[in-house]
């Protein structure tokens, strides 16, 4: 449990120093969906300059991997802004799953894992109302299962993602001005920490907070497909 608290807690001191555009978020602890396991859900993001809704399906390809493609609407604040698409894909790798050494093959190795760690990798592209944004890049995720009597549980979790951000608008007008186009590139880091609410083997509740240049909060439903 300290190592969990320490790793935790370096992630946050990490990541308070930066930040940067990113809506999409994690939205999913660092373990796995089990092989050829797939979930559709969709979840809302409001955000400080903006408000979206997006739809997801994850797919588990193996027992230490995990896809996922999401699609949805983003829409800025504004009087003149309309919806526009965003979009996502993203894979993570299981490096350590998550064992108190007291059940199944970890008790027998005498050994105990106190989290679940996985690699991530992905991109997002948002069209926002002047400009759209590419970020591509990694992340670390971290989460700690807690399972109740009545078999549900919950799962919170934490990300760090580290990414390379281009935002590019090409020359518009806006209040009858033309404003030339521009283009913006640059590395970034940003902070997600959130927890998964596991009602039913078929019926998932997430809720996350996004640290980040455009600070956010987050809450969705994931539901068994197969």
């Amino acid at each position: 449990m300290r190592r969990t608290v320490l790793i935790f807690t370096a992630i946050v001191l990490i990541s308070a120093a930066t930040a940067s555009a990113q809506f999409l978020g994690q939205m999913s602890p660092a373990s796995i969906l089990p092989a050829n396991a797939g979930k559709i859900g969709g979840y809302i993001v409001s955000a400080e300059d903006a408000f979206a809704v997006v739809g997801s399906f994850r797919y588990g390809f193996g027992p230490f991997t995990e896809g996922r493609f999401r699609l949805g609407f983003i829409d800025e604040e504004g009087s003149h802004t309309d919806p526009h698409i965003i979009m996502g894909v993203d894979a993570k790798y299981l490096l350590w799953k998550f064992s108190d050494g007291k059940t199944g093959e970890a008790s027998e190795g005498g050994y105990r894992n106190p989290i679940d760690l996985s690699l991530g990798a992905g991109m997002e592209y948002a069209v926002l109302q002047w400009y759209d944004v590419l970020g591509i890049g990694g992340s670390v995720i971290a989460s700690r299962p807690f399972v109740f009597q009545n078999r549900s549980s919950i799962e919170p979790y934490a990300r760090l993602n580290l990414r390379y951000q281009r935002n590019h608008a090409d020359a518009f007008y806006r209040d009858n001005r033309r404003l030339e186009g521009y283009s913006d590139s640059d590395f970034e880091i940003g902070l997600n920490m959130g927890a998964l609410f596991s009602v039913t083997p078929l019926v998932d509740f997430t809720a996350e907070f996004q640290i980040d240049d455009q600070t956010a909060f987050m809450l969705g439903i994931d539901i068994a497909a197969f």
